[in-house]
C-alpha cells in the first residue's frame, strides 16, 4: 500500500514541479529551472521504478523501459546546461538517443510476446522512417536550414529516424495487443503506450522547429515541455501493464 500511494504522489507531484520549472525557465534558465527540471526528471524515473515494484513485473521490458527513462534523465541535465556549449548539447542529443534504442528494444521484446514471428526490422520500419526523412528534407529545403545550421541538420535527421522507429515500434505492439484480445490490462497499455508515443513524437517534432526556427516563441517552447513530460511519465505508467516474456 505504501508504494502505491508513493506511486500516486509521485505522479501528481509532476503538475506541481513542471509548471515551477516552466516558470523559472521563461525567458531564460536559470539554476532554479534546471533544479525542477532535474527534480521533475527524477520523478518520472522513480514513477517507473516503482511502477516495476508495485506490479513485480521484471521482465525485461521493465528493464529496458527503466533505463531509456534514466537516459532522459541524463538527456534533460545536458541539454539544459547553463554553459550553453555545443558538446553538452551533444552529449544530451546522444542520451535521448539512446534512450529510444532503449524504448525501441522495449517495445520489440513486448511485441514478441505476442507474436514470437515479428521481425526487428520490417517494411513499416523503412516506409515510416523514409516518409519522415523525406519531410525533414523538403523543411531543410524550403528553410534553407543546410546553409544555416548545417551540423544540427544532420542531428535532426539522424533523431527523426529513432524516434520515428519508436513511434513504429509501439504502434506495431498495440495492433499486436488489440489483435491479441481483450484482458484487464489492455485498455491502459494501449492508452499509456500510445499517448506516451504519440505526445513524445509531438514534444521532439516541435524542440525541432525550435532549434531550427529563427525565433522561439513561448508557447511552442511550453507546449515541448509539457507533451515531453507527460510522455515520459505514461511510458514509465506502462511498467504496471506490459510485460514481456522473452529475451532476444
Amino acid at each position: 500500500m505504501f508504494l502505491k500511494i508513493l506511486f500516486v504522489l509521485t505522479i501528481l507531484a509532476e503538475f506541481y514541479t513542471v509548471p515551477t520549472f516552466l516558470k523559472y525557465y521563461w525567458p531564460q534558465k536559470c539554476k532554479k529551472s534546471l533544479l525542477f527540471k532535474m527534480i521533475s526528471a527524477t520523478l518520472f524515473v522513480l514513477c517507473g521504478v516503482l511502477a516495476m515494484k508495485i506490479s513485480g513485473n521484471n521482465t525485461s521490458y521493465a528493464s529496458l523501459m527503466i533505463i531509456g527513462l534514466v537516459f532522459g534523465w541524463v538527456g534533460d541535465y545536458f541539454l539544459h546546461s547553463l554553459k550553453n556549449k555545443m558538446v553538452e548539447f551533444v552529449i544530451g542529443v546522444v542520451a535521448f538517443l539512446v534512450g529510444h534504442l532503449f524504448y525501441i528494444a522495449a517495445f520489440y521484446h513486448a511485441l514478441k510476446t505476442l507474436r514470437p514471428d515479428a521481425k526487428l526490422l520490417n517494411w513499416y520500419d523503412f516506409v515510416a522512417v523514409g516518409a519522415v526523412f523525406a519531410l525533414v528534407c523538403v523543411y531543410v529545403a524550403v528553410k534553407k536550414l543546410y546553409q544555416k545550421k548545417g551540423p544540427m541538420v544532420i542531428g535532426l535527421m539522424l533523431y527523426g529516424i529513432f524516434l520515428t522507429a519508436m513511434v513504429v515500434k509501439a504502434c506495431l505492439y498495440m495492433y499486436a495487443e488489440w489483435d491479441y484480445g481483450i484482458n484487464d490490462t489492455m485498455v491502459p497499455a494501449l492508452l499509456t503506450v500510445g499517448i506516451g508515443s504519440v505526445f513524445f513524437f509531438l514534444s521532439d517534432a516541435s524542440l525541432g522547429l525550435i532549434l531550427t526556427g529563427d525565433e522561439v516563441k513561448k508557447n511552442m517552447r511550453f507546449f515541448n515541455i509539457i507533451t515531453y513530460f507527460i510522455a515520459q511519465v505514461l511510458l514509465a505508467v506502462s511498467i504496471l501493464f506490459i510485460r514481456s516474456s522473452v529475451l532476444v
